[in-house]
């Protein structure tokens, strides 16, 4: 997508050399990434969204990814279409989708489409009340051999966690539902087993959740897992959840305006800390620069805020 010249990308590299070109508009605006793998998916969309929505031109951008959607150490799908997909919209941003396979760890074989329009610029976003959770959804599945009671039991973990954990806080109960279902065979590749939920709030924040089954008794159960990120970000009073605080950061960097987004009690995650670093250096020449602001509430209570002015990139093309 941008004519890279890349030296050390094999398997036992210990070192990696990239160094991005322009991205070329004489360039096909489908692209496939093949992982050949179980490597998640949704990592591979955080790094070519925001060359797709800046593509320097006019048509959609398909986006072809094949290997893990529901994996270890990474986002899992839904997560990508449920809840960063709402965020970028509140960025001026969008894209479609469509899964045409599931692929879980170790198998992969997984396959999505994305389809981008181009923007113009992003707009500088304002996240700075919490709310209170309206609704929670979620997803439990289970795929190839593993029993359909699997489900059952993360969705019930969910209800009973989130329920005990927002009475004992006396937050106000919203509804909770769980759809539970088993992946049809022609749709799943291999065996698998997770649960995905989001909480939406009194004030349109949205957050996610999620846990993945993987035989380990030592693990934390995944449905508990899932309930407790949930928990987590809205006990912190955070706007953002941990996993979208990192993955916002690039288009905060190229919005025009100021973004701001309550962090609550949340301080900056090691993940965040690395991109802001990065996203500073690869665009000094703008003078970017991020804040990370300490409020002090009523009490003792300390909250934090991150605030960044983006360096206003503009696509010509999609003008």
């Amino acid at each position: 997508m941008c004519n890279a010249d890349v030296h050390g990308a094999y398997i036992g590299s210990t070192v990696l050399e990239f160094k991005p070109g322009q991205l070329n508009e004489k360039r096909n605006n489908t692209f496939l990434i093949d992982t050949g793998t179980a490597g998640c998916i949704c990592l591979l969309a955080q790094v070519a969204l925001p060359c797709a929505l800046f593509f320097p031109q006019r048509d959609m951008v398909t986006l072809i990814l094949k290997g893990g959607t529901n994996v270890p150490m990474g986002p899992h799908i839904e997560y990508l279409t449920e809840v960063l997909k709402p965020l970028l919209n509140k960025f001026g941003a969008d894209f479609d989708f469509r899964v045409i396979t599931r692929g879980y760890y170790p198998k992969g074989g997984g396959e999505i489409y994305l389809y981008i329009k181009p923007v113009h610029i992003l707009k500088a976003i304002t996240l700075t009340d919490p709310g209170i959770p309206r609704e929670i959804l979620g997803w439990a599945y289970v795929a190839g051999v593993v029993p359909i009671k699997e489900a059952h039991k993360m969705a019930n973990d969910v209800k009973s966690i989130l329920t005990e954990g927002l009475n004992k806080h006396n937050i106000p109960l919203p509804p909770i539902n769980i759809e539970v279902y088993k992946e049809d065979k022609s749709i799943a590749i291999g065996n698998g087993s997770g649960i995905n939920v989001t909480c939406t709030t009194t004030s349109e924040c949205i957050f996610g959740g999620s846990g993945l089954g993987s035989g380990r008794q030592e693990q934390i159960a995944p449905g508990i897992q899932a309930a407790n990120e949930i928990l987590d970000t809205v006990l912190a009073r955070s706007c953002v959840d941990d996993y979208a605080q990192d993955q916002l950061i690039i288009f905060m960097a190229l919005a025009k305006g100021t973004s701001r987004i309550n962090l609550g009690s949340k301080k900056l995650t090691c993940h965040t800390e690395t991109v802001i670093k990065v996203a500073e250096l690869m665009l000094a020449q703008f003078n970017l620069h991020f804040n990370l602001c300490e409020n002090s509430n009523d009490g003792d209570n300390i909250s934090y805020s991150l605030e960044c002015k983006g360096c206003e990139y503009e696509n010509k093309y999609a003008e």
